[in-house]
């Protein structure tokens, strides 16, 4: 696995026994969502210290700000600066089963279908029921790919497909409706037309400038050409802002979110594409491979209490970004790899699909 980018160091230094005695108190606490009490740690573990020195160990810990105690008489749990730590330098990061592995591969690298979109929404599905929590797959700026070529296609005596090919390996499909048939000849000239025109243009600039493009063609005589044009918008635009998530009720079900009020506000993040959309498309940075954004390092009102891991794949030469979404309280050392091995997988499925 390559680099990672695990946000901000935590400016703490701990000895060995308290290092040991946090990695215990968030592995706990992630698997039973109970706070850690010294006796438990005590009894659980084979620490050589008794549970009074556990305790000792634990309001020095929660001096340094790495825990806290949500209530007088009980234990402790891991705040946002105790995950960070957690996630720097005590974990280690676990290797997917074999299962797995087997499922993404089958789900992703063996998908039959050549539509993006499709083998996207496989992508959140499979991080979603993985991670049993919000799977998320941001689609790459599909505006920067270059245009390659159209065919022209005719289906029926009404029904013309338009297949679009852009560099970074991507193809769109597209029926349009025409009101009387057109020849093979007429399809074909119409093609050479719009290849010849506009053939190296960025998706962007086909779209702001095909009909300057195009003036000086005698438009009322090719009733096709004047189709295309009128569905330029359709033809040239791969949804800017397509988002796909997968694992709703996965999330919900955190007890971290049990309360009527952070049920309201987890559903109006998932019901908040633009939300997603400018998170996912901001981390990682480009030059990164990974990024972890805990709690309160997440900037947005919606995604307080959640952890967001992100990593990004490839179309070509354009990116996109995928990642999963649930509490503070996430298996970091499960989810990590996990997303990281999706990203690999995506960016494979694609090279090998259309290199």
């Amino acid at each position: 696995m390559r680099e990672r980018d695990l946000s901000k160091l935590v400016d703490a230094v701990l000895t060995d026994r308290q290092s040991t005695i946090l990695y215990h108190i968030v592995e706990t606490y992630v698997k039973t969502a109970k706070p850690v009490g010294s006796r438990n740690l005590a009894k659980k573990y084979s620490l050589g210290i008794s549970a009074a020195t556990i305790r000792n160990v634990m309001n020095d810990l929660e001096e340094m700000g790495l825990l806290c105690q949500p209530h007088v008489s009980a234990g402790r749990i891991p705040t946002d600066k105790g995950y960070r730590f957690y996630v720097n330098g005590l974990m280690s990061l676990q290797v997917l089963g074999i299962m797995e592995r087997r499922m993404i591969l089958e789900k992703l690298h063996l998908h039959s279908s050549v539509d993006v979109n499709e083998i996207l929404q496989a992508a959140s599905r499979v991080l979603g029921r993985i991670s049993s929590q919000l799977g998320v797959v941001l689609e790459p700026r599909f505006y920067q790919g270059v245009f390659q070529k159209m065919e022209l296609v005719s289906v029926s005596e009404n029904r013309v497909l338009a297949v679009l090919s852009i560099k970074s390996g991507l193809v769109k499909t597209i029926m349009m409706e025409i009101e009387s048939g057109v020849s093979d000849d007429q399809l074909h000239e119409t093609a050479w037309l719009i290849n010849e025109r506009l053939s190296g243009l960025s998706l962007l600039e086909v779209k702001e400038t095909i009909d300057q493009r195009l003036n000086d063609v005698t438009v009322p005589q090719n009733r096709l050409l004047r189709l295309i044009l009128d569905s330029s918008d359709r033809l040239f635009s791969f949804d800017q802002d397509g988002l796909h998530l997968d694992g709703a009720q996965n999330i919900v079900a955190n007890p971290e979110f049990s309360e009527v009020a952070e049920v309201a506000r987890i559903l109006s993040l998932i019901e908040s594409k633009e939300s997603f959309v400018s998170k996912f498309d901001s981390v990682p940075p480009e030059n990164e491979r990974i990024s972890v954004r805990i709690g309160a390092e997440n900037q947005e009102d919606l995604f307080r209490g959640c952890s967001v891991v992100t990593a990004r794949y490839t179309i070509g030469k354009v990116q996109g970004a995928l990642g999963v979404v649930g509490p503070t309280r996430m298996q970091y050392s499960r989810i990590i790899p996990l997303v990281d091995y999706v990203g690999e997988i995506l960016t494979r499925t694609f090279h090998e699909k259309w290199s």
